[in-house]
Protein backbone atom coordinates (compact mmCIF):
# COMPACT_ATOMS: atom_id res chain seq x y z
CA UNK A 1 0.00 0.00 0.00
CA UNK A 2 1.70 3.13 -0.91
CA UNK A 3 1.25 6.15 1.65
CA UNK A 4 0.60 9.59 0.64
CA UNK A 5 3.63 11.99 2.28
CA UNK A 6 2.24 15.51 2.50
CA UNK A 7 4.51 17.84 0.27
CA UNK A 8 6.86 19.56 1.65
CA UNK A 9 7.37 23.33 2.06
CA UNK A 10 10.66 24.92 0.90
CA UNK A 11 12.90 26.49 2.94
CA UNK A 12 12.42 29.54 1.68
CA UNK A 13 9.22 30.33 3.46
CA UNK A 14 11.32 29.56 6.42
CA UNK A 15 13.78 31.70 5.63
CA UNK A 16 11.66 34.51 4.42
CA UNK A 17 9.64 34.43 8.02
CA UNK A 18 12.80 34.59 9.89
CA UNK A 19 13.63 37.82 8.18
CA UNK A 20 10.28 39.03 8.41
CA UNK A 21 10.58 38.61 12.32
CA UNK A 22 14.34 40.57 12.37
CA UNK A 23 13.01 42.90 10.22
CA UNK A 24 9.96 43.75 12.59
CA UNK A 25 12.31 43.43 15.75
CA UNK A 26 14.65 45.99 14.02
CA UNK A 27 12.42 48.32 12.80
CA UNK A 28 10.23 48.75 16.28
CA UNK A 29 12.40 47.27 19.24
CA UNK A 30 15.92 48.24 18.80
CA UNK A 31 15.64 52.15 18.27
CA UNK A 32 13.49 51.77 21.25
CA UNK A 33 15.95 49.82 23.63
CA UNK A 34 18.72 52.07 22.31
CA UNK A 35 17.03 55.15 22.86
CA UNK A 36 16.09 53.93 26.47
CA UNK A 37 19.64 54.09 27.26
CA UNK A 38 20.75 57.74 26.11
CA UNK A 39 19.14 60.57 28.27
CA UNK A 40 18.66 64.42 26.17
CA UNK A 41 19.53 67.19 27.92
CA UNK A 42 20.44 70.88 27.05
CA UNK A 43 23.58 72.21 26.29
CA UNK A 44 23.46 74.56 29.28
CA UNK A 45 23.98 71.32 31.52
CA UNK A 46 26.95 69.88 29.05
CA UNK A 47 28.70 73.02 29.51
CA UNK A 48 28.04 72.86 33.60
CA UNK A 49 28.78 69.37 33.40
CA UNK A 50 32.25 70.64 31.71
CA UNK A 51 33.13 73.03 33.92
CA UNK A 52 32.56 70.75 37.04
CA UNK A 53 34.98 67.86 35.28
CA UNK A 54 31.71 65.06 35.28
CA UNK A 55 33.01 63.85 31.81
CA UNK A 56 34.76 61.16 30.42
CA UNK A 57 34.27 60.27 26.93
CA UNK A 58 32.57 62.93 24.13
CA UNK A 59 32.01 62.27 20.38
CA UNK A 60 30.83 65.17 18.84
CA UNK A 61 29.10 64.04 15.71
CA UNK A 62 27.28 66.02 12.39
CA UNK A 63 24.31 67.29 14.21
CA UNK A 64 24.30 66.00 17.94
CA UNK A 65 27.06 65.45 21.09
CA UNK A 66 27.31 62.13 22.78
CA UNK A 67 29.09 61.93 26.00
CA UNK A 68 29.29 60.18 29.06
CA UNK A 69 29.58 61.04 32.69
CA UNK A 70 33.45 60.80 34.33
CA UNK A 71 32.73 57.14 35.83
CA UNK A 72 30.55 55.96 32.08
CA UNK A 73 27.75 55.14 33.86
CA UNK A 74 25.43 57.00 31.94
CA UNK A 75 25.44 58.04 28.47
CA UNK A 76 23.91 61.33 27.54
CA UNK A 77 23.06 63.37 24.18
CA UNK A 78 22.63 67.01 23.33
CA UNK A 79 21.99 69.09 20.27
CA UNK A 80 25.14 70.80 18.44
CA UNK A 81 25.40 74.04 19.21
CA UNK A 82 28.15 77.12 17.37
CA UNK A 83 30.79 77.31 20.22
CA UNK A 84 34.02 78.05 19.40
CA UNK A 85 35.44 77.82 23.04
CA UNK A 86 33.81 74.13 23.15
CA UNK A 87 37.41 72.52 22.51
CA UNK A 88 39.28 74.53 24.82
CA UNK A 89 36.33 74.00 27.50
CA UNK A 90 37.04 69.92 27.04
CA UNK A 91 40.37 69.88 27.05
CA UNK A 92 40.93 71.58 30.48
CA UNK A 93 38.44 69.54 31.67
CA UNK A 94 39.92 66.66 31.03
CA UNK A 95 37.66 64.52 29.17
CA UNK A 96 38.52 62.48 26.08
CA UNK A 97 36.82 64.19 22.65
CA UNK A 98 36.73 62.65 19.24
CA UNK A 99 34.68 63.65 16.30
CA UNK A 100 32.67 60.98 13.95
CA UNK A 101 35.25 60.74 10.34
CA UNK A 102 32.90 59.90 7.29
CA UNK A 103 34.14 57.59 4.79
CA UNK A 104 32.33 58.04 2.02
CA UNK A 105 32.35 54.21 -0.06
CA UNK A 106 34.32 54.11 -3.52
CA UNK A 107 32.15 54.38 -6.53
CA UNK A 108 32.90 50.74 -7.50
CA UNK A 109 31.66 49.36 -4.07
CA UNK A 110 28.57 51.50 -4.08
CA UNK A 111 27.61 50.53 -7.51
CA UNK A 112 28.28 46.33 -6.68
CA UNK A 113 26.06 46.41 -3.49
CA UNK A 114 23.19 49.18 -4.88
CA UNK A 115 22.29 47.66 -8.82
CA UNK A 116 24.63 44.39 -9.05
CA UNK A 117 23.81 42.46 -5.63
CA UNK A 118 19.97 42.98 -5.93
CA UNK A 119 19.54 42.06 -9.55
CA UNK A 120 21.41 39.00 -8.50
CA UNK A 121 19.62 38.00 -6.03
CA UNK A 122 16.59 39.16 -7.38
CA UNK A 123 17.66 36.30 -10.55
CA UNK A 124 18.64 33.51 -8.21
CA UNK A 125 15.04 33.99 -6.12
CA UNK A 126 13.19 33.71 -9.38
CA UNK A 127 15.12 30.49 -10.76
CA UNK A 128 14.81 28.87 -7.27
CA UNK A 129 10.95 29.83 -7.05
CA UNK A 130 10.25 28.62 -11.01
CA UNK A 131 11.31 25.26 -10.47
Amino acid sequence: MNEVKKPKKPLIYYYAIAIAVLLIFNLFAMPNIMKMQIKEIDYGTFMSMTESRQIGLVEIQDNQIIFTDKDSQNVYKTGLVDDPGRTERLYESGAKFSKEIIEEPSFLTSFLFSWVLPMVLFIVIGNFISR
